[in-house]
């Protein structure tokens, strides 16, 4: 590790700590109830790493994309406020859908692409960071999805030349550092709102920031694993008759923790191989290309179908479950 890293990573560290031992003296915690795939009582809010890292990174390399910054910021602390106070919902998407007008400002966006499409664009980013917070349920596998993400942009980064690497690699160090605390039996800190939300923010900024440079729709394909069970299972809820705000334990890898009885970083583990080597299969290995439009809807179908079928059989052999 090159000296600088060494620095912000025991920067990050120390950070962390810090903010350990404030959340346990103000109790910025967790508590376990009936819809929880945790048992103990645990510090929350742990993801405030991410946005520390991004802003460290903003100060050191000489205050760039601060529109971003400023939206990152935003979302964070409106994040962290609900980690310690339940806010609003309508609050909530105000200030998130301001934070992503900041990142599109940042990148550009309004005047690459006609006004009608901007909508797409706000559906998509709010998608997202609904669907990353949905999935933030069981030890690790936040930040151990990130790494795999954040990881694939700097591997493409030496075809495509197109995101800022220094960012990134100050993200991949708060991931490492975040998943000391918490990949293991028993977590010592959730990401929280703020660690799922903002670390969904700048992955919305890197993936705009590709669309905007290869007007591909297959980048999705990078979150395939996750938007497979979100969707699929938001889908399920809706035919139920189910409202779709409301806190379930119906996601796949809720299934597979609560039902089958298998532990969270077993779990956290399989859906972060999986997504890696889907990404290594259509991103990396042909390195300067993007996948075809046939390959990746093979990619979403085959996906989908694998979905249905584990999930199937995980409700057959553990018929307790009311998914």
């Amino acid at each position: 590790m090159p000296p600088t890293s060494l620095f912000i990573f025991i920067s990050l560290l120390t950070a962390s700590w810090l903010y350990y031992q404030l959340a346990k003296k103000f109790n910025i915690v967790d508590k376990p109830n009936h819809r929880s795939s945790h048992s103990h009582t645990t510090v929350r809010g742990g993801g405030i790493i991410f946005p520390v890292a991004a802003i460290l990174w903003w100060i050191i390399f000489d205050f760039q994309n601060t529109w971003m910054i400023l939206g990152l910021i935003l979302i964070s602390g409106i994040s962290l406020l609900d980690d310690m106070f339940e806010l609003s919902r309508k609050l909530r998407f105000g200030v998130q859908f301001l934070a992503i007008c900041f990142s599109f400002y940042d990148l550009g966006l309004f005047t690459y692409f006609p006004a009608y499409t901007w909508l797409i664009f706000f559906f998509f980013a709010l998608g997202v960071i609904n669907a990353i917070n949905f999935m933030d349920g069981i030890n690790g596998i936040t930040g151990l999805s990130g790494l795999v993400f954040f990881g694939t942009l700097l591997v493409l980064d030496d075809y495509f030349q197109l995101f800022d690497e220094d960012l990134i690699q100050y993200i991949l160090l708060s991931l490492s550092v975040f998943l000391l605390f918490n990949l293991r039996k028993r977590a010592l800190m959730f990401a929280g709102d703020i660690g799922s939300i903002s670390m969904a923010y700048m992955m919305i900024y890197f993936m705009t920031q590709w669309y905007i440079e290869t007007e591909s729709w297959t980048i999705i394909l990078i979150l395939l694993v996750y938007g497979a069970d979100v969707f699929l299972t938001m889908v399920k809820r809706y035919q139920n008759g189910e409202k779709l705000t409301e806190p379930h334990r119906s996601h796949l890898y809720q299934l597979f923790v609560n039902q089958a009885k298998i532990p969270h970083v077993y779990i956290a583990l399989l859906y972060a191989v999986l997504q890696a080597l889907i990404n290594y299969i259509l991103f990396v290995q042909p390195s300067d290309k993007l996948p075809d439009n046939y390959l990746a809807l093979g990619f979403l179908i085959g996906m989908a179908i694998l979905y249905l079928i584990i999930k199937s059989q995980v409700q057959k052999s553990h018929p307790s479950t009311s998914s």
